[in-house]
């Protein structure tokens, strides 16, 4: 360990953002199209025929509001509560067990099963890497698909078992900035806080998020975009650069 490492103090344990840290989070038009399909196909059985317009005109109006419930009221979703205020928005009221709305959730997470996400570069090395030296858990935000199908792209990916625990919003119905994200992978980590070090890519909710909670904070730019400073104690570019940050040869 070098003398800089030593004063700096390693973390006893690290948890990660999972999309655009270690998954790539671009929308694809392929699952869109799998999960409109999916969606037309349920308001059709609920007695609605809607065009296509009109059907896309929800879809996007449920994305628009699902998007401000995560970052105005910091709120874990679940795929059923923005298929529900979908249906709403159409004048359709179903209950919570409706078959053809479980059917349509089952279809959101396939799409992305279908046509999966890259795994950033040098993310699944590093993940390898880390697993033996550092108990790790995933803190992340889940879009339209589950923290369910988010574990199935980590058992494909032969990634699922280097993570301790596994904290998605949409579980615990909070969403990053919150400290309870962060709070419920510590406990799980059997750690202090302040002994826990967040990787993520997002200023706003990984890095202010994180420090609020407690936790030391490392950015994420593997993605390149014009994120401005960070408060955050590293930004990395390439995973190789938290290797060594954590005196770890890759």
């Amino acid at each position: 360990m070098s003398d800089e490492t030593a004063a700096r103090s390693l973390p006893r344990a690290l948890t990660f953002d999972y999309w655009d840290t270690l998954y790539d989070g671009s929308a694809l038009p392929e699952r869109a199209e799998l999960r409109l399909a999916a969606l037309h196909r349920m308001v059709n059985a609920l007695g609605r025929l809607l065009t296509d317009r009109e059907l896309l005109d929800a879809y996007e109006a449920s994305g628009i509001e699902a998007h401000r419930w995560w970052k105005e009221e910091h709120r874990g979703y679940t795929t059923a509560e923005r298929i529900q205020w979908m249906l709403r928005h159409l004048g359709i009221d179903r209950p919570d067990d409706c078959e053809h709305v479980a059917a349509a959730c089952e279809a959101v997470d396939d799409a992305l099963l279908r046509h999966p996400p890259a795994v950033l570069p040098g993310a699944a090395d590093a993940i390898r890497t880390l697993s033996p030296r550092f108990p790790l858990a995933i803190v992340s935000d889940t879009g339209f698909a589950s923290g369910r199908a988010q574990d199935v792209l980590l058992e494909r990916d032969g990634l699922l078992p280097h993570f301790s625990a596994r904290i998605y919003s949409m579980d615990i119905g909070h969403a990053k900035p919150r400290p309870e994200p962060f709070l419920a992978a510590v406990k799980e980590l059997g750690v202090a806080p302040g002994e826990v070090m967040h990787i993520g890519d997002i200023e706003r909710t990984d890095i202010r998020g994180a420090l609020a909670a407690g936790l030391r904070a490392v950015r994420c730019d593997v993605i390149p975009r014009r994120r401005g400073p960070s408060e955050a104690e590293l930004v990395i570019r390439e995973f190789g650069e938290l290797l060594e940050y954590l005196d770890i040869e890759g």
